[in-house]
């Protein structure tokens, strides 16, 4: 969006205005954004340089933390409609009611073996991802030996 400066009826240049953007991105989109953001330390010369995203559980920290968060902006705003010292948004309350309505009703019990068979996928995942990289150094440093 601009708007023209105009000097003795001549188009002389032109005047950009801010305009304001809200970005909105899932997850996934969001830890990748803040890698490309973030920069190559080095060239792409060896395995050790390639991008690699935090470590997993620190990730996973974080999102957990991140929720916790919310859940706890949520459960202030509620206690204070109901103790009166908010006036009550509908479309708040609705949205509230709608997020909580879309969470599965699970057992702690369940949760929890859901929640450690996945942590510990992931910690397999972390630990081969690991051995592989600890390969290809070793195959680089034989290769450049030969």
């Amino acid at each position: 969006v601009s708007t023209p400066l105009v000097i003795a009826d001549e188009d002389f240049a032109n005047m950009f205005h801010q305009v304001k953007v809200e970005m909105v991105s899932s997850e996934p989109e969001r830890i990748c954004i803040d890698r490309m953001l973030k920069g190559q330390d080095a060239p792409f010369t060896s395995s050790e340089a390639l991008s690699s995203l935090g470590h997993e559980l620190q990730s996973l920290e974080g999102s957990m933390q991140r929720l916790l968060g919310m859940i706890e902006m949520a459960s202030d705003y509620v206690d204070k409609v109901v103790s009166g010292e908010e006036k009550a948004d509908n479309e708040t309350g609705r949205r509230i009611a709608d997020t909580l309505a879309s969470v599965p009703r699970i057992r702690p019990e369940v949760f929890d073996k859901i929640f450690n068979d996945n942590l510990q996928d992931l910690l397999m995942v972390s630990y081969l991802s690991s051995l592989t990289k600890s390969q290809l150094a070793i195959a680089e440093r034989l290769n450049g030996a030969m």
